[in-house]
């Protein structure tokens, strides 16, 4: 398989694996051979990413993380929840519940040893962030408490609080957040209590009350105690927030965002390891950066010796050195057998991949 960003996709290449839009919809199956009408269909449901087929890497599994379907029905259910409650001073139960059975069915796909490959899609249109990115964190969240060993109950909640972790906006004026970050001091002086208006909805509810609103409150909390409402540093800050600090800042990057262009893995991993210790908890750093690829299978890049290739295995462990398989050589041309590097081994400490094709 070979992975590119949807606006590279032209036609007569064939996918891999279906393509969904943000909300779990099928939009195209796998082996279709993608024409101007199927490419646009794409684009126009916010599709980032796709999956091709390649004979040179048709040996490589890539494994989503949880299932698009799963990921879009917790899509709909938050997106229902903000639609029903925004402007109110309580959340309804059936929306709460909704979320929660989400949450639920998506723990039930958390039975590998390791977290797999992020589902990256998403987010082409401004008005989907909002909906998907606290998905993301979500999932994110759940798959780095399930590699730490936290029982399926409190994966549940963990879920819930991070897809529930800007929540207290629902109450804010809607013109506040709109002009934001162009509104005055007062308005991002709000803004910031999003955390504690998120605690006192939640904590208004038995299902979410207790250790889902109190991760709420503290998710902005720093290991370091530079973060807000309360300055709270180390073990003072919730498990849950901690976990959630790291997945929230992820995902943020991550995702296609209103007026701002992607931000690759690796990019993203380099800030959170810069930030071990000030932003982030140092052992739940190093949980995610060994678990989360810097360079996903199917990712075509260039290396500073000019060779071009497909990445065949993340490497997991090995940050930022996966194993490539090498399609062309130094002079651009292309290798009759392609073949594998291993990044992490010492024959090839000085090779190092410069550029990501394809993809941005």
């Amino acid at each position: 398989m070979r992975r590119i960003s949807a606006k590279y996709a032209r036609p007569g290449m064939v996918l891999s694996l279906p393509v969904y839009d943000n909300y779990g919809n099928l939009l195209l199956y796998p082996t279709t051979r993608l024409d101007e009408e199927s490419i646009q269909l794409m684009l126009q449901g916010g599709v980032s990413e796709i999956l091709l087929e390649d004979w040179r890497t048709n040996d490589v599994p890539i494994v989503l993380m949880f299932s698009p379907e799963l990921e879009g029905r917790l899509t709909r259910a938050y997106h229902h929840l903000v639609v029903d409650n925004r402007g109110k001073n309580s959340i309804s139960r059936f929306s709460l519940d909704e979320v929660q059975v989400a949450i639920v069915d998506l723990t039930r796909n958390l039975g590998l040893e390791s977290i797999g490959e992020l589902n990256a899609t998403g987010c082409i249109f401004p008005e989907d962030y909002i909906y998907v990115q606290p998905v993301k964190t979500a999932i994110i969240s759940m798959a780095i408490g399930h590699k730490i060993g936290l029982p399926k109950g409190e994966l549940i909640k963990l879920g819930m609080a991070a897809v529930l972790k800007d929540v207290g906006y629902l109450i804010m004026p809607p013109e506040i957040l709109n002009n934001l970050p162009n509104g005055g001091e007062e308005d991002e002086a709000l803004v910031a209590d999003h955390p504690v208006l998120g605690y006192k909805l939640l904590s208004q509810s038995q299902s979410t009350s207790g250790d889902v609103a109190r991760a709420v409150l503290q998710h902005h909390e720093h290991w370091d105690g530079s973060g807000y409402p309360q300055g709270l540093r180390g073990e003072a800050i919730s498990h849950f927030a901690q976990i959630i600090a790291i997945a929230d800042k992820y995902s943020s990057f991550l995702l296609v965002k209103p007026g701002q262009s992607r931000t690759l893995s690796h990019e993203i991993i380099e800030y959170i390891m810069a930030y071990s210790g000030e932003m982030f908890k140092p052992d739940l750093v190093e949980v995610f950066v060994r678990q989360i690829p810097c360079y996903p299978s199917g990712l075509s890049v260039e290396l500073n010796t000019k060779e071009r290739g497909i990445v065949s295995d993340p490497n997991l462990g090995f940050i930022g050195r996966p194993v490539v398989r090498i399609c062309y050589n130094s002079r651009g041309l292309p290798v009759n057998e392609p073949y594998d590097i291993n990044l992490s081994s010492p024959e090839n400490q000085h090779k190092l991949i410069t550029r990501v094709l394809e993809y941005d």
